[in-house]
């Protein structure tokens, strides 16, 4: 997996990147401030602003089939999806601002604390373990007291590891499970972690969920196997049990989509 855990916080690898990213952003640009006497402090929040802005409405765009449906998802920020591409053009948007205005103050520490911050940003992920992962050949308990074997499916699948007591698997479920009943040749997997069926059945009831898919892992195995150290947890797997993507925290119907199109080959 990807995540990084530091004391009780668990960052997804790529949010962590990002992170460390705008915190040498901001630290570049003021030292680079206070040597050239300037404020700069007022462009680099504008140039972030216009960075967060741009990402998200270029992912949208380039994945509008996924919000077309559910538009007000492009607001949920904290799921995540962003295209740096888009990004970095807002961000040159505002370092054209400031020249075109002549805040000469600004231009110096805006370059440097974006080199910076690309740097950062890429030694991060350049960093973060790529273990060789594949689907588990463990067997699990079915909600009714059977057996579920992972492995050998010899389709793609979607893991999902979560657990009724965790908000942001609670709130990615009913679009995870609305995604696994219109997603056909994909299986779809919600390996709940550490609960008892009854509680499980329960919590399916009251959110009007189904319980297709839904297995129990009552020991945490999986979590072990798969080196996840938070919840929820999202494994894309190929059709020959590789791990394709994965993501640790919430999950926007967006990027689960991008991340099955890249376990199935589809392009689109």
């Amino acid at each position: 997996m990807n995540a990084i855990s530091i004391g009780p916080l668990v960052f997804d690898g790529a949010r962590f990147a990002a992170v460390v990213a705008l915190l040498l952003f901001f630290a570049v640009i003021e030292i680079a401030a206070r040597l050239q006497k300037g404020d700069a402090g007022r462009w680099a929040g504008i140039a972030v602003l216009a960075w967060i802005v741009g990402a998200r409405v270029g992912f949208v765009i380039a994945n509008w089939p996924a919000f077309a449906a559910h538009p007000l998802d492009a607001l949920k920020l904290w799921q995540g999806g962003f295209l740096p591409a888009a990004g970095w053009a807002g961000g040159i948007a505002v370092l054209s601002l400031a020249l075109l205005r002549r805040v000469r103050g600004a231009v110096l520490p805006l370059v440097l604390g974006g080199a910076a911050a690309l740097a950062g940003h890429q030694a991060v992920i350049a960093a973060l373990p790529r273990p060789s992962v594949t689907i588990p050949d463990m067997q699990l308990i079915a909600l009714d007291g059977g057996g579920v074997q992972l492995a050998g499916r010899e389709r793609p699948m979607v893991l999902n590891l979560w657990a009724t007591w965790c908000p942001p698997c609670r709130r990615e479920m009913p679009m995870m499970t609305d995604l696994a009943a219109n997603t056909p040749g994909v299986e779809f997997v919600f390996a709940n972690q550490g609960e008892e069926a009854a509680r499980i059945m329960a919590f399916l009831r009251d959110e009007n969920l189904p319980r297709e898919g839904m297995i129990r892992d009552p020991h945490g195995r999986l979590m072990g196997a798969l080196g996840a150290v938070g919840l929820p947890s999202t494994l894309v797997f190929d059709a020959k049990g590789r791990l394709v993507a994965a993501q640790t925290g919430e999950i926007s119907r967006a990027a689960l989509t991008r991340m099955i199109a890249q376990a199935t080959g589809d392009s689109r």
